[in-house]
């Protein structure tokens, strides 16, 4: 895109794209779920605990900073509100009568549900002029440069 010498304009630049993209999907996504009384975190958090229940195996606190790159006191505050909104619940293990275990409620999993449908809107959205093939390298592009930021 450089004419007769000129540097690149900023809206060429891979970094203002980046950006510009990624502050276009957090807009659609959280203008839907303000609907929900949500915010973004919250539902990253409520999405994480379902996929981690399903599993079948006991996951904390811990877990939970680690998956959504968040420090202990965020996510005790993103659980608070989840609780507050009886989307989640604490019940008692089944294995250790000590430990207290994070479980999506009905309400929850409803919501989740929703929720997947705008998710699915933003996807719908960014993809739209994408051929298959597109779509595909897209798709490992955007695995390794999430592998190449999880990197420390």
């Amino acid at each position: 895109f450089k004419k007769r010498g000129c540097m690149k304009r900023e809206k060429d630049t891979f970094s203002y794209l980046l950006r510009s993209v990624s502050h276009k999907v957090q807009c659609m996504q959280d203008k839907c779920l303000v609907h929900f009384g949500l915010t973004n975190q919250q539902a990253r958090l409520i999405g994480e605990i379902y996929e981690l229940s399903k599993k079948k195996k006991p996951f904390g606190r811990k877990e939970l900073e680690k998956a959504l790159g968040l420090k202990g006191p965020s996510v005790t505050s993103l659980l608070h509100g989840l609780l507050n909104k009886k989307l989640i619940e604490t019940i008692q293990s089944e294995v250790d009568a000590r430990r207290k275990v994070l479980h999506v409620t009905e309400a929850g999993e409803s919501l989740i549900k929703q929720m997947n449908v705008v998710f699915e809107a933003t996807e719908n959205q960014l993809l739209e002029c994408f051929e298959e093939t597109e779509k595909e390298k897209f798709k490992q592009y955007l695995q390794l440069a999430y592998e190449n930021m999880s990197i420390k």
